[in-house]
């Protein structure tokens, strides 16, 4: 049986439903798998409905974007694992964002059709699940409308940073975040490491060494776009620091195609063993915080 700590619903912007997630992993042979939807809880518990009587183990999580400072195109997110999804300063947080992301979207369309183009927020509202709407609802609206020809146009030409309709997120400071997971008594996990944007193996790691300071409890280790080298340099500098470790294949569907929930794109095989390590070093932190 294989982990994955890091999938999508359409509770955020993954295209299969929690139950439909939940039959694909069994199908690939997962045992635990992590629901970290962006920003929001909202399918842990349907999820957690789903996987009663299989042999599935679901591992309740999210994915925060994070208000950090680095260059260009680089981004931080953060995943917080076995959180307690009815802690209340997490659900604060969690209609924090929820409303943060309506207003953007709200704008954002805002913005479309003060350009001239045939878009309205009604239009959009039929598109979103539970409070989920965003960018990748407002392209595929955009297609319908024939204001672009496909998705990627959309991001690429308008709602990315620089485009005539982008509008920033709301999002966390780091160390704001970093003190929610732990509220809730989860681990606080750098997502995928390359997006931090340093070439420089020293730089990652000085970097990752100022997270750790703040409270970052591992590394997402094993993801689908890792070279061998860089998932070897990750390892080893986990050992090192004593951080935990993690992975996931960040499956959202029809998003990202030729991504299999356990599998990534095929080479991603993370044994049941690290997700029993990291329960092992959540009992041993919360332990010795009691």
């Amino acid at each position: 049986m294989f982990t994955d700590l890091h999938t999508h619903t359409y509770f955020s912007d993954g295209s299969l439903s929690p139950a439909e997630l939940i039959a694909l992993a069994i199908k690939h042979q997962v045992g635990f798998l992590g629901i970290t939807d962006h920003d929001t809880i909202d399918a842990v518990d349907e999820a957690g409905q789903a996987a009663e009587n299989t042999n599935l183990t679901i591992v309740p999580g999210v994915e925060l974007s994070i208000d950090y400072p680095l260059e260009g195109t680089a981004h931080l997110h953060l995943l917080g694992l076995f959180i307690d999804t009815g802690n209340p300063l997490l659900l604060t947080k969690m209609d924090w964002l929820r409303q943060g992301r309506l207003n953007r979207a709200e704008e954002i369309v805002n913005k479309i059709a003060a350009m001239g183009h045939p878009v309205s927020w009604p239009e959009l509202e039929q598109k979103g699940h539970r409070g989920s709407l965003g960018r990748p609802h407002i392209a595929q609206l955009m297609v319908e409308k024939g204001i672009i020809s496909n998705i990627y146009q959309a991001f690429n030409h308008w709602l990315n940073r620089g485009g005539p309709a982008y509008v920033p997120k709301t999002k966390m400071k780091i160390d704001e975040a970093i003190e929610v997971i732990h509220q809730a008594g989860g681990l606080a996990i750098l997502a995928h490491p390359f997006t931090l944007g340093f070439i420089q193996y020293d730089r990652l790691g000085r970097e990752i060494l100022k997270l750790k300071e703040l409270g970052l409890d591992g590394l997402e280790v094993y993801y689908p776009s890792h070279t061998r080298y860089f998932r070897k340099f990750l390892l080893e500098f986990a050992r090192r620091e004593h951080l935990c470790v993690s992975g996931g294949s960040d499956f959202h569907g029809k998003a990202r195609p030729g991504i299999l929930p356990g599998r990534g794109n095929g080479s991603l095989q993370i044994g049941e063993a690290v997700a029993q390590a990291l329960e092992m070093y959540r009992h041993e932190k919360y332990r010795k915080a009691e």
